[in-house]
C-alpha cells in the first residue's frame, strides 16, 4: 500500500506510528514463521518439552499473548490513524 500511495514520508512523521509498529509485526512473524522454526525453536522447544513441558507451555503461551497484543494495538491504532484519529498531535 505504501508504495501504491507513494506514502513513504509516512515512515518519517511520528503521528503514523502504526505504520511503523505494523512493520515491526510483519517483520517478527515473518522471521518467526520462516527462519527461527525451522531452523531453531522446533529443535530447541523439542528438547525443552523433554526436560519440563509446563514451563515451556506457559512461555510459549505468554510468547503467543504478546505478540497477540502488540498485533491488537497495531490493528487498533492502524484503524484509528486511516479514519484521521491521530492519537499524537
Amino acid at each position: 500500500m505504501l508504495y501504491v500511495l507513494d506514502a513513504w514520508d509516512r515512515y518519517f512523521d511520528y503521528r503514523y506510528w502504526w505504520v511503523h509498529s505494523m512493520t515491526l509485526v510483519w517483520i517478527l512473524f515473518t522471521i518467526i514463521l520462516y527462519v527461527l522454526e525451522p531452523l531453531v525453536l522446533h529443535k530447541l522447544f523439542r528438547k525443552y518439552v523433554d526436560n519440563n513441558p509446563g514451563k515451556t507451555f506457559a512461555f510459549i503461551h505468554c510468547a503467543h499473548w504478546a505478540l497477540l497484543v502488540l498485533s491488537l494495538i497495531t490493528t487498533a491504532g492502524a484503524v484509528a490513524g486511516s479514519h484521521g484519529w491521530f492519537l499524537v498531535k
